[in-house]
């Protein structure tokens, strides 16, 4: 058997789930079995590269006498077109009372054989051949669920040592139980989306069956994010003023997270006390230096210690699921960029401006789209060649994006054509934005290579809501046709689009 180490997909991959601070730092222990040809493949050593212990082994007999010795996280098993080899490799590990999460890979055995297999203990079975991402999905998901396992187990062991003292009390035990069962439900909701706003739901869905609460707080930073809850309409003064405390603490944390905050605590930073309720923060731990909160609260009865256990498990179950959620929404992220600019591709901005558009039919929110064309870029372009083009439109994206505010969208619609989408913003504001960036545009000299270029744009803005646009595309064709105006009226300019559908020349020209 063989181990290595290194650095690539490290970021994608929980941490080993322990009591131990020192284990709790140490990477994966992965343990792969199979034949020479299962061992080389890449996905081992891509994970080997990013800081994952991987064992080798040729046959059961070698793995199951490291176990001991170095228990694994993760087992990677070969099955080959006879199963039963790999049936008993499962009953010996359930013999060993090996907590390893195994992972079978193989041909497709049928329903049948691939069930036995999941009753027999495996995890997961992957039917070969498995692309890399599959391979980590699945590994992500097993070392997901073994940590909740893995904490359900220790908090079973404790009601073990009870049942055993007071073996009176079996009620109390028995609706132990009941919670226990109901937290693995939470913990694997929590761990199936991944979407912030889908585990906030799960959440919501959750808790309050666990542990009985009337108002549930949720907030995290970087995005900054809050969401509120509350049992029924009666608490809904309590659940705003949690939501706005909520905000203003965001709002003054800056300091790095301690380690004498991970634990749970009561509340005492200056929430105002309402009659006698049960007020208790559970932080959330993504980072070192980022941290977000799971605020609960009820009027009757002070939280026990078994519910701060378990409100601390939830935390730490929510405190992974919003964190892989943002890893998942950063790749989202790099998939939405207009790969010469980094601005938001069309796609992405068409979904800003479908989401824009239901926000002011449902609560008659106004937004402005902006769209900016370069004028005679072609000139640019035939002057300087198409790498000098690009470099001026890389130019251009950088003063648009510095020009707008952090909850602004701004992206690339292809060619020299930009769009800007303006949320809460009216005509009169918009306008203002355009006619500043066209002035910073006109009087701003380009470098490129081999001299320097003056350039200016037309643009031309819609908002909603309006009478006249029902969908993105009646919207976009709204701004187009300000847009054309401005070209036809000499270019340089802004022009608006009106309710009546008239364009009116606002500033330039």
């Amino acid at each position: 058997m063989s181990r290595q180490a290194s650095s690539d997909y490290a970021d994608h991959i929980p941490g080993r789930a322990t009591t131990s601070p020192k284990e709790e730092d140490r990477p994966p222990c992965l343990f792969v079995a199979g034949h020479a040809a299962f061992q080389r493949k890449a996905v081992w050593t891509r994970l080997e590269a990013s800081g994952n212990r991987v064992w080798r082994f040729t046959g059961p007999a070698a793995l199951l006498a490291a176990i001991e010795s170095t228990p694994p996280d993760v087992i990677f098993c070969e099955v080959n077109a006879v199963p039963e080899p790999t049936f008993e490799l499962l009953n010996r590990l359930a013999a060993v009372q090996s907590d390893a999460c195994v992972i079978l890979m193989g041909p497709d055995l049928g329903a049948e054989q691939v069930a036995r297999c999941l009753r027999d203990g495996a995890f997961d079975y992957l039917t070969v051949p498995a692309p890399a991402t599959r391979v980590l999905d699945a590994l992500q998901k097993g070392l997901i669920n073994r940590q909740a396992f893995q904490a359900v187990r220790d908090l079973s062991g404790q009601l073990a040592q009870v049942n055993a003292s007071l073996a009176g009390e079996r009620d109390v035990l028995r609706q132990w139980n009941i919670k226990l069962s109901l937290l693995n439900h939470l913990t694997q909701a929590l761990a199936g989306p991944l979407n912030s706003e889908s585990i906030a739901r799960s959440l919501f869905n959750g808790l309050a069956g666990l542990v009985p609460v009337d108002v549930i707080g949720l907030g995290r930073p970087d995005p900054h994010r809050v969401w509120t809850w509350s049992r029924t309409a009666a608490y809904e003064a309590q659940e705003q003023r949690v939501r706005a405390h909520l905000l203003s603490r965001f709002n003054a944390q800056a300091a790095p997270v301690s380690q004498a905050q991970a634990e749970v605590r009561r509340w005492s930073s200056g929430l105002p006390e309402t009659e006698q309720p049960a007020q208790m923060t559970i932080p959330l731990t993504f980072s070192p230096n980022s941290q977000g909160l799971l605020y609960v609260e009820r009027q009757q009865g002070a939280f026990s210690e078994s519910e701060l256990q378990l409100l601390s498990m939830v935390g730490t179950s929510l405190s992974l699921a919003l964190h892989n959620a943002a890893i998942h929404q950063q790749m989202q992220e790099l998939a939405s960029r207009d790969g010469l600019t980094r601005l938001l591709n069309r796609r992405a901005l068409e979904e800003v401006l479908s989401r824009e558009l239901k926000a002011g039919t449902r609560y008659r929110a106004s937004a402005c789209l902006i769209l900016v064309d370069v004028d005679h870029f072609k000139q640019v372009n035939d002057l300087f060649g198409h790498v000098g083009g690009d470099r001026v439109l890389q130019r251009i994206a950088t003063v648009m994006q510095e020009a707008v505010r952090d909850t602004d969208s701004v992206g690339r619609y292809g060619g020299e054509e930009f769009g800007i989408v303006l949320p809460h913003t009216d005509l009169a504001r918009a306008a203002v934005l355009a006619e500043r960036l066209r002035d910073q545009i006109e009087h701003h000299t380009f470098d490129v290579d081999g001299g320097s270029v003056k350039i200016t744009v037309s643009v031309g803005i819609a908002q909603i809501p309006d009478k006249t646009i029902g969908t993105v595309l009646e919207w976009m064709a709204a701004a187009d046709a300000a847009l054309y105006e401005a070209k036809g009226c000499g270019r340089n300019g802004v022009v608006i689009h009106t309710t009546d559908g008239a364009a009116v020349v606002a500033s330039g020209f």
